[in-house]
Protein backbone atom coordinates (compact mmCIF):
# COMPACT_ATOMS: atom_id res chain seq x y z
CA UNK A 1 0.00 0.00 0.00
CA UNK A 2 1.24 3.68 -1.04
CA UNK A 3 1.90 6.24 1.42
CA UNK A 4 0.57 9.63 1.04
CA UNK A 5 1.80 11.95 3.08
CA UNK A 6 -0.34 15.26 3.95
CA UNK A 7 2.71 18.04 5.02
CA UNK A 8 1.23 20.39 7.59
CA UNK A 9 3.32 24.36 7.05
CA UNK A 10 5.15 24.10 10.42
CA UNK A 11 7.11 21.13 8.87
CA UNK A 12 8.04 22.86 5.76
CA UNK A 13 9.04 25.66 7.71
CA UNK A 14 10.76 23.57 10.02
CA UNK A 15 12.07 21.53 6.99
CA UNK A 16 12.08 23.10 3.76
CA UNK A 17 13.74 19.90 1.92
CA UNK A 18 11.33 17.48 3.51
CA UNK A 19 9.67 16.90 -0.26
CA UNK A 20 13.24 15.36 -0.66
CA UNK A 21 13.20 13.07 2.52
CA UNK A 22 9.76 10.70 2.00
CA UNK A 23 11.42 8.33 -0.15
CA UNK A 24 9.15 7.36 -3.32
CA UNK A 25 5.76 7.95 -1.68
CA UNK A 26 3.12 10.82 -2.17
CA UNK A 27 3.35 14.06 -0.92
CA UNK A 28 0.27 16.27 -0.68
CA UNK A 29 0.39 19.72 0.27
CA UNK A 30 -2.76 21.24 1.07
CA UNK A 31 -3.71 24.82 -0.56
CA UNK A 32 -4.48 26.09 3.11
CA UNK A 33 -0.60 25.61 3.40
CA UNK A 34 0.00 27.20 0.29
CA UNK A 35 -2.21 30.34 1.97
CA UNK A 36 0.14 30.47 5.55
CA UNK A 37 3.48 30.39 3.42
CA UNK A 38 2.24 33.47 1.31
CA UNK A 39 1.52 35.34 4.49
CA UNK A 40 5.32 33.98 5.85
CA UNK A 41 7.27 35.22 2.97
CA UNK A 42 5.72 38.52 3.28
CA UNK A 43 7.73 39.02 7.23
CA UNK A 44 8.83 42.86 7.03
CA UNK A 45 12.51 41.14 8.01
CA UNK A 46 13.46 38.76 4.47
CA UNK A 47 16.28 36.52 6.65
CA UNK A 48 13.98 35.73 9.04
CA UNK A 49 13.79 32.11 9.15
CA UNK A 50 10.45 31.38 8.64
CA UNK A 51 10.21 33.76 5.69
CA UNK A 52 13.56 32.58 4.21
CA UNK A 53 12.02 28.66 4.48
CA UNK A 54 8.87 29.70 3.20
CA UNK A 55 9.95 31.49 0.14
CA UNK A 56 12.31 27.77 -0.43
CA UNK A 57 9.21 25.76 -0.20
CA UNK A 58 7.32 28.37 -2.61
CA UNK A 59 10.44 28.47 -5.01
CA UNK A 60 10.56 24.61 -4.95
CA UNK A 61 7.07 23.90 -5.83
CA UNK A 62 7.05 27.01 -8.33
CA UNK A 63 9.58 24.98 -10.23
CA UNK A 64 7.87 21.60 -10.32
CA UNK A 65 4.85 22.86 -11.15
CA UNK A 66 6.37 24.75 -14.00
CA UNK A 67 7.24 21.70 -16.07
CA UNK A 68 4.61 19.29 -14.62
CA UNK A 69 1.24 18.86 -13.48
CA UNK A 70 1.81 19.20 -9.86
CA UNK A 71 -2.24 19.21 -8.96
CA UNK A 72 -2.26 15.60 -10.35
CA UNK A 73 1.39 14.99 -9.08
CA UNK A 74 4.71 16.14 -10.29
CA UNK A 75 7.85 13.87 -9.29
CA UNK A 76 11.29 15.08 -7.65
CA UNK A 77 14.62 14.15 -8.47
CA UNK A 78 14.04 11.82 -5.09
CA UNK A 79 11.46 9.84 -6.72
CA UNK A 80 8.76 11.35 -4.61
CA UNK A 81 5.20 12.82 -6.19
CA UNK A 82 4.05 16.20 -4.81
CA UNK A 83 0.78 17.29 -5.26
CA UNK A 84 -1.08 20.26 -4.76
CA UNK A 85 -4.52 19.50 -3.04
CA UNK A 86 -7.68 22.02 -2.74
CA UNK A 87 -10.55 19.72 -2.04
CA UNK A 88 -10.99 19.28 1.96
CA UNK A 89 -13.68 18.05 4.18
CA UNK A 90 -14.82 21.01 6.44
CA UNK A 91 -14.48 20.14 10.31
CA UNK A 92 -14.21 22.70 13.37
CA UNK A 93 -12.23 20.79 15.45
CA UNK A 94 -9.35 23.15 16.27
CA UNK A 95 -8.97 26.89 16.34
CA UNK A 96 -7.23 28.35 13.39
CA UNK A 97 -9.56 28.03 10.33
CA UNK A 98 -6.16 26.98 8.19
CA UNK A 99 -5.82 23.77 10.47
CA UNK A 100 -8.92 22.77 9.70
CA UNK A 101 -8.79 22.65 6.22
CA UNK A 102 -5.43 20.74 6.81
CA UNK A 103 -6.81 17.86 8.91
CA UNK A 104 -9.90 17.86 6.36
CA UNK A 105 -7.78 17.43 3.25
CA UNK A 106 -6.24 14.30 5.12
CA UNK A 107 -10.14 12.72 5.66
CA UNK A 108 -10.85 13.55 1.94
CA UNK A 109 -7.85 11.66 1.04
CA UNK A 110 -9.02 8.74 3.25
CA UNK A 111 -12.21 8.91 1.45
CA UNK A 112 -10.89 8.80 -1.72
CA UNK A 113 -7.88 7.17 -1.92
CA UNK A 114 -6.56 3.14 -1.41
CA UNK A 115 -3.36 4.57 -0.09
CA UNK A 116 -2.01 5.11 3.64
CA UNK A 117 -3.10 8.33 4.37
CA UNK A 118 -0.63 9.87 6.87
CA UNK A 119 -0.58 13.93 8.41
CA UNK A 120 2.77 14.76 9.28
CA UNK A 121 2.68 17.93 11.44
CA UNK A 122 4.60 19.45 14.71
CA UNK A 123 1.01 20.43 16.12
CA UNK A 124 0.03 17.90 18.71
CA UNK A 125 -3.67 19.07 18.73
CA UNK A 126 -3.33 19.02 14.72
CA UNK A 127 -2.24 15.20 15.28
CA UNK A 128 -4.91 14.56 18.00
CA UNK A 129 -7.44 15.58 16.00
CA UNK A 130 -6.35 13.72 13.15
CA UNK A 131 -6.21 10.18 14.91
CA UNK A 132 -9.72 10.87 16.02
CA UNK A 133 -11.02 10.10 12.30
CA UNK A 134 -8.97 7.15 12.32
CA UNK A 135 -6.17 8.18 10.18
CA UNK A 136 -2.37 8.31 11.40
CA UNK A 137 -0.44 11.44 12.02
CA UNK A 138 2.80 11.48 12.99
CA UNK A 139 5.50 14.77 14.66
CA UNK A 140 8.75 15.75 12.25
CA UNK A 141 11.35 14.33 12.51
CA UNK A 142 11.31 12.03 15.25
CA UNK A 143 8.68 9.30 13.91
CA UNK A 144 8.83 9.53 10.04
CA UNK A 145 11.59 6.46 9.96
CA UNK A 146 8.44 4.49 10.80
CA UNK A 147 6.59 5.58 7.51
CA UNK A 148 9.04 6.25 5.00
CA UNK A 149 10.93 3.42 2.82
CA UNK A 150 14.24 3.68 4.55
CA UNK A 151 14.99 2.50 7.74
CA UNK A 152 14.69 5.08 11.06
CA UNK A 153 18.48 4.79 11.56
CA UNK A 154 19.14 6.04 8.05
CA UNK A 155 17.09 8.63 7.34
CA UNK A 156 18.25 10.00 10.95
CA UNK A 157 21.56 9.34 9.55
CA UNK A 158 20.98 11.55 5.96
CA UNK A 159 19.82 14.36 8.68
CA UNK A 160 22.77 14.46 10.39
CA UNK A 161 24.98 14.14 7.21
CA UNK A 162 22.77 18.15 6.06
CA UNK A 163 22.93 19.43 9.15
CA UNK A 164 19.37 18.59 10.16
CA UNK A 165 17.70 18.65 13.19
CA UNK A 166 18.99 15.46 15.27
CA UNK A 167 21.83 16.46 17.47
CA UNK A 168 25.59 14.97 17.00
CA UNK A 169 25.97 14.14 19.90
CA UNK A 170 29.42 11.79 19.79
CA UNK A 171 28.84 7.96 21.23
CA UNK A 172 31.87 8.00 24.08
CA UNK A 173 31.72 4.38 26.54
CA UNK A 174 30.85 5.58 29.66
CA UNK A 175 34.42 4.24 30.89
CA UNK A 176 35.83 6.51 28.66
CA UNK A 177 34.34 9.26 30.10
CA UNK A 178 35.42 8.11 33.26
CA UNK A 179 39.21 7.96 32.52
CA UNK A 180 38.22 11.59 31.10
CA UNK A 181 37.19 13.11 33.99
CA UNK A 182 39.85 11.54 35.95
CA UNK A 183 42.71 12.90 34.03
CA UNK A 184 40.96 16.54 34.48
CA UNK A 185 40.62 15.64 38.27
CA UNK A 186 44.60 14.92 37.90
CA UNK A 187 45.36 18.25 36.32
CA UNK A 188 43.33 20.07 38.45
CA UNK A 189 45.43 18.44 41.35
CA UNK A 190 48.56 19.20 39.79
CA UNK A 191 47.65 23.06 39.48
CA UNK A 192 46.75 23.21 43.12
CA UNK A 193 49.90 21.48 44.61
CA UNK A 194 51.90 24.16 42.50
CA UNK A 195 49.84 26.61 43.81
CA UNK A 196 51.03 25.86 47.33
CA UNK A 197 54.67 25.26 46.68
CA UNK A 198 54.33 28.54 44.62
CA UNK A 199 53.14 30.17 47.93
CA UNK A 200 55.50 28.74 49.90
CA UNK A 201 58.59 29.95 48.07
CA UNK A 202 57.03 33.80 47.87
CA UNK A 203 56.36 33.55 52.27
CA UNK A 204 59.85 32.57 52.28
CA UNK A 205 61.46 34.80 50.19
CA UNK A 206 59.27 37.79 51.29
CA UNK A 207 60.61 36.52 54.86
CA UNK A 208 64.11 36.62 53.64
CA UNK A 209 63.93 40.14 52.56
CA UNK A 210 62.17 41.45 55.46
Amino acid sequence: MKKIFVIDTSVLIEDPDVLFKLGGNEIVIPTAVIKELDGLKRHPDPDEHRAKAARQVTRTLDMLGSYQDISTGARTSAGSIVKICNQYQVIDDLASSADNRIVGTAIRLKEQSAGQVILVSTDGNMRNVTRSYKIKAENYPFYLGDSVDRPKERLLEEWNSTDGYVPRIPKVAPHKIALKNRDKFKTSRRRWIAAIILTIIFYYLIKNIQ
